[in-house]
């Protein structure tokens, strides 16, 4: 099958999950933030571009 764990990374407090595709989605927590992307770079950028959030709120 071709299911695999998602990778996820924390950048300013905020959730980067890698989906397949690859795609890169930002969430704060349950509610995704901004559009999907293409690299974890981009996502990365973006969640840093957003307000400093609490990253005991995950």
């Amino acid at each position: 099958m071709g299911w695999k764990t998602p990778k996820i990374e924390y950048v300013n407090g905020y959730k980067i999950v890698e989906v397949d595709g690859p795609t890169f989605k930002v969430y704060d927590g349950d509610r995704q933030r901004g559009d999907n992307f293409s690299y974890p770079g981009e996502a990365a950028a973006y969640a840093t571009s957003l307000p400093k959030r609490d990253p005991s709120r995950r």
